[in-house]
């Protein structure tokens, strides 16, 4: 009897350190951190920080976003393809330049010049749905979490998403890859 009972506050002990470092109260590593969310994700965990009309094929288009976000794990940047999709022959021909803010220091900066990943429209593997740029942690380097922004600039525009126009829509989430 003792021994069922040890058992089960040992049980519901792990119980309440999972929920604590999924939802971030236990300073873990983010990888880790990442990999509870994918076994454990939260219902709103893959929700998009940001949703916006982003100009890819005008060049010198920048727009700075503040994140809000939620839960500290790999994030990621990318475009929604609308409804109808893009083919999945597209290769991305732009080039992005992401820089990466805490408060109004610039912490890092990335060029991004192709598809990271992509996701196809359910049941049609001739389109996709969603097209992943680039990746990164917040926090940022390990210890900037508050008052982090992200701006973004077309250093190269990609023509073909022109004839989109506003279906293609910038969003950054959290990463729903492993």
């Amino acid at each position: 009897m003792k021994k069922t009972i040890l058992i089960i506050f040992l049980l519901i002990f792990i119980a309440i350190l999972s929920v604590k470092a999924v939802i971030g109260f236990i300073p873990l590593p983010i990888g880790i951190r990442h990999i509870f969310h994918l076994m454990i994700a939260p219902k709103d965990l893959y929700n998009p920080i940001v949703t916006d009309n982003f100009l890819f094929y005008e060049k010198g288009f920048t727009k700075t976003y503040l994140l809000h976000y939620k839960y500290q794990d790999i994030y990621e940047v990318g475009f929604l393809a609308g409804k109808e999709g893009i083919s999945s022959k597209y290769r991305f021909k732009g080039k992005i330049q992401v820089e990466f803010f805490w408060k109004d220091n610039l912490l890092f900066k990335k060029i991004v010049d192709s598809i990271d990943t992509a996701l196809y429209v359910k049941g049609d593997m001739t389109k996709y749905k969603e097209i992943s740029l680039t990746s990164f942690e917040i926090p940022l380097q390990g210890k900037y979490k508050d008052d982090i922004s992200i701006t973004l600039t077309v250093l190269e525009p990609d023509q073909e998403l022109e004839k989109y126009g506003d279906s293609i829509k910038l969003y950054i989430a959290v990463s729903a890859r492993p």
